[in-house]
């Protein structure tokens, strides 16, 4: 007699169908579900708390794009994140409507990405980490002593209207279910196994007939595409940007940590991870500033000692040890 949960070779149950329309369902009812949480009538606390997170939602899954899934460990994402709230602001200020604001930033980042691209990507390793943390504390600085964007003083944006706090909730979410569509077809197509083979072994995929330098500039330039557009969401609504904001190294290292508190290399988690990190830092950091950051490192430690897949393998195994354990998985 055979259960509706039919066991691998492996001792793992298959999925049914039912299973696999529910895991392709589920994000969509997510979605779906935060699109009409505001007609909660929430508060524009909890707006504004849903908003941090899915901007660095976007970031985190952006990251994970050259992190996760070609390897290549960056420090130096805050200069991307940089790059398109100044970008986005000025074009803002120029008239240029959002969304185009938006791109003229992503298109500035990756400009930038192949310039830091094509000298650090002949490094590997803790080399090309440590070249990262570079430049991104020389784009700090030369940021900080530019003069027509404000150099130390900041850069504030011109409004011509009210404030909308739902206009850039939803622009937040758009950006960011986007961001998640582009790692998953990303992931499924030819360039996603490149990627991959290079992250696995980069003279082997050399070998097999894959460019590594230039799959590496290709994600590079999307990636930072993608941060920058996040970037631009985070400067319109906060109307004012300033260097040590938006380009600090704290920035980089919070967009590398994220994917790797979910699960990097995989599609949610650094979803999972851009999450956990919002509401915790959002949260903590007002009533106890440093608290976060002692938090975020216990919570790393205990990922790389016990579990190196992040949440999403952790909530995974248990899901498949409780499929293991039910009634219907036991029956021969």
């Amino acid at each position: 007699m055979t259960s509706g949960n039919s066991i691998t070779s492996e001792g793992a149950p298959k999925d049914s169908p039912a299973q696999r329309i529910a895991s392709k369902a589920a994000p969509i009812a997510l979605l779906a579900a935060i699109a009409a949480f505001p007609l909660a009538n929430p508060g524009p606390n909890t707006i504004r708390l849903l908003f941090v997170s899915l901007v660095w939602v976007t970031a985190s899954v952006a990251w994970n794009i050259l992190g996760g899934f070609a390897g290549q460990v960056s420090f130096g994402f805050a200069v991307f994140y940089g790059l398109g709230a100044y970008g986005t602001s000025m074009a803002l200020n120029a008239g240029l409507p959002r969304p185009l604001a938006l791109l003229a930033g992503a298109v500035v980042a990756a400009i930038a990405s192949l310039i830091i691209g094509l000298p650090t990507f002949r490094l590997r390793g803790p080399y090309f980490a440590i070249a990262t943390i570079g430049v991104s504390e020389a784009v700090r600085v030369v940021m900080t002593n530019l003069a027509f964007t404000g150099g130390a003083s900041g850069y504030r944006i011109t409004e011509h209207g009210a404030f909308h706090q739902l206009l850039h909730f939803y622009t937040s979410l758009t950006l960011a279910a986007l961001a998640v569509v582009i790692s998953i077809l990303v992931r499924r197509s030819r360039f996603g196994l490149a990627l991959i083979a290079v992250r696995e072994d980069e003279d082997a995929a050399s070998d097999l007939g894959v460019n590594p330098f230039a799959g590496k500039l290709l994600a590079h330039a999307l990636a930072a595409g993608l941060t920058a557009a996040a970037g631009g969401v985070f400067a319109g609504y906060a109307d004012f940007i300033y260097p040590g904001g938006v380009f600090g190294f704290d920035i980089g290292v919070a967009i590398l940590l994220m994917p790797i508190i979910g699960g990097v290399g995989t599609i949610w988690g650094p979803v999972i991870g851009a999450a956990v990190y919002g509401f915790v830092h959002e949260e903590l950091i007002a009533s106890f500033p440093e608290l976060h950051l002692l938090l975020y490192g216990l919570l790393l430690i205990l990922i790389i000692l016990f579990e190196p897949g992040g949440i999403e393998e952790l909530a995974s195994k248990c899901v498949r040890h409780f499929r293991r354990e039910s009634p219907s998985a036991a029956n021969p």
